[in-house]
């Protein structure tokens, strides 16, 4: 067994010394690192925005889009305005009136009330208004039509005046049937007779 010598124990101190020092170092390096990997914020994965859907530039696939409404609007409803959903209302020609007689015609008169034009499903049709009006009187040489699908010229005015009394008094015409709302068209003479009559068929 050697003994130890000064310079023998001094190589050991130095390489002690030595080990220490690298251990430390290494210690230290990996606080830093731990420290540098607190610090550094996480790492996102980019954002990619989605792609536009409209076509803003006028080129490129055009964008999805809602389809248009091909319903049409709702019509407004017209019971009892004259000229809506039937059009306009009909006008009467200079020197023709449209009348509702209310008594059967006798001495040669019309009585008579004044009209309105009503809408309704079926083309419209005209409704007597206000009081009974001062009669009317029938020209010597008057003629007169009745209606329905095939107009009917009267051989005389006798056979019109008894239509419009058997109407308004709910019996029955064979042969012409009355129409639904009893309205006539009056053509006047210069001198305010009746000249021509014609009844307006409504069904």
């Amino acid at each position: 067994m050697h003994p130890i010598t000064r310079r023998t124990l001094g190589g050991i101190t130095a390489v002690t010394i030595g080990a220490l020092a690298l251990v430390a170092c290494n210690a230290d390096d990996k606080k830093k690192g731990t420290s540098e990997a607190a610090d550094s914020p996480p790492s996102t994965a980019p954002v990619v925005a989605p792609p536009p859907t409209g076509n803003p530039g006028g080129s490129g696939a055009p964008g999805t889009q809602a389809p248009k409404s091909t319903k049409p609007s709702a019509s407004r409803s017209s019971a009892g305005v004259p000229g809506d959903d039937c059009g306009p209302a009909p006008t009467t020609k200079p020197g023709h009136r449209i009348v509702y007689p209310n008594k059967a015609p006798g001495k040669d008169s019309l009585y008579y009330r004044n009209t309105k034009f009503v809408c309704d499903p079926n083309d419209g049709h005209y409704e007597p208004v206000g009081a009974e009006q001062t009669p009317l009187h029938f020209a010597p040489q008057a003629t007169g039509t009745l209606s329905g699908p095939a107009p009917w010229k009267a051989e005389y005015l006798g056979q019109v005046w008894d239509h419009i009394d058997k109407c308004l008094t709910h019996q029955t015409d064979p042969g012409h049937a009355c129409s639904s709302f009893g309205a006539y068209e009056v053509t006047l003479n210069a001198a305010g007779e009746i000249s021509d009559i014609r009844e307006i068929f409504h069904s």
